[in-house]
């Protein structure tokens, strides 16, 4: 029975101290880690825990969240190849003794109603959503046919969220003939593991051990890049490959719904709602124009990225087309960028937002 009761107690310890016990480097660093997030979406919200913990601690009063898909993200390069790097250096540069923070929240694969819900998790969390950067891309207004999904990752977190949005989602993928699967690691981590911080942790702490083991070896770090960083030029077979259907859609020419029954649009609103009277800036990530020359010539996407530009002018938020404004050197293949890429990238996000200032 003395037994049980220290380890009863050495239990509640850990589950009351471990939050603060894990450096913030291993949980966040310029971005979130997509290969332990992809495989746990519940470590986002021990992500979330974390940046506010720090909020909070350090009484930061100005910092920028940043939230995206893959082009936000920075793939394929690694972190410190990232928007969310080269943006902390510039607000490093430009106010030295107190620098906003930049958190960036993307990941590879996220929709607009991804986004969205991360807008309602933030608010979950406490952390203020006062000034944000989000990318869209084109192939966001296509018509899905029948995916991807409008809430790729985070519909189960839309659902607690946002009944009505996820009620609207879900019908709108059951007219595409959708299907959803039901996942038995969601269910396991929604009854267990999202309440016992060893567990919340376990990944973390993994990852930790391992660089450890690497240090000792004299051996680098883990290095989260997701893909080949180099440049688009350099890669044997890209052209070949771009000629599949799925990349080819990526770039279709047929004329774009822009009205609310388009799950792009729907979601925008949604997010555009939750960001009045806040400082928002939406960019829209480029395309490789000298690698995909013959898709983004064709008059309708022209013509869609047009509409794109007049949707956005008529909104109260700030908004940003990259198209032509990144020299195709910069390009790793046909949607992301090198790491000089998002320097470039970056710059212009900074150069763009001005932190405080109202949409």
């Amino acid at each position: 029975m003395k037994t049980f009761k220290y380890v009863l107690g050495y239990l509640l310890l850990i589950q009351l101290t471990l939050p603060y016990l894990v450096p913030f480097s291993l949980i966040y660093n310029y971005r979130m880690d997509y290969n332990l997030v992809k495989d746990n979406l519940y470590n986002i919200d021990v992500i979330l825990d974390q940046i506010s913990m720090q909020i909070n601690e350090e009484n930061l009063q100005d910092y920028i969240i940043i939230l995206g898909d893959s082009i936000a993200f920075s793939g394929p390069g690694n972190a410190g190849q990232s928007i969310g790097c080269y943006m902390q250096q510039l607000a490093q540069k430009s106010t030295p003794s107190n620098p906003a923070r930049i958190y960036n929240l993307a990941m590879p694969a996220m929709q607009t109603g991804d986004i969205y819900t991360m807008l309602l998790k933030l608010d979950e969390h406490h952390i203020s959503t006062e000034n944000v950067i989000i990318n869209v891309e084109y192939k966001g207004f296509i018509k899905r046919q029948p995916g991807p999904p409008i809430v790729f990752w985070l519909k189960d977190e839309l659902k607690s969220l946002d009944k009505e949005s996820f009620n609207w989602a879900s019908a709108n993928l059951k007219a595409n003939n959708y299907k959803e699967q039901f996942d038995i690691q969601t269910a396991v981590h929604r009854v267990l593991w999202d309440k016992v911080e060893i567990f919340r942790y376990s990944s973390f702490m993994k990852k930790g051990l391992i660089n450890v083991g690497q240090q000792i070896r004299g051996a680098k770090p883990l290095d989260d890049s997701i893909g080949d960083a180099r440049p688009w030029f350099e890669k044997e077979g890209l052209k070949e490959v771009l000629q599949r259907d799925e990349y080819q859609q990526e770039f279709s020419d047929q004329d774009f719904d822009m009205s609310i029954n388009n799950p792009q649009i729907y979601f925008l609103e949604k997010i555009i709602d939750h960001q009045k009277n806040k400082q928002t800036l939406v960019f829209l990530a480029a395309a490789n124009a000298k690698l995909m020359s013959d898709k983004v010539t064709a008059p309708g996407y022209v013509h869609n990225i047009q509409q794109i530009d007049n949707y956005f002018r008529n909104q109260p938020v700030r908004y940003l087309n990259v198209y032509g404004k990144i020299d195709s050197g910069l390009f790793s293949d046909h949607l992301h960028l090198t790491a000089d890429g998002y320097r470039e990238l970056a710059k212009m996000l900074w150069d763009n937002f001005e932190i405080g200032a109202k949409s």
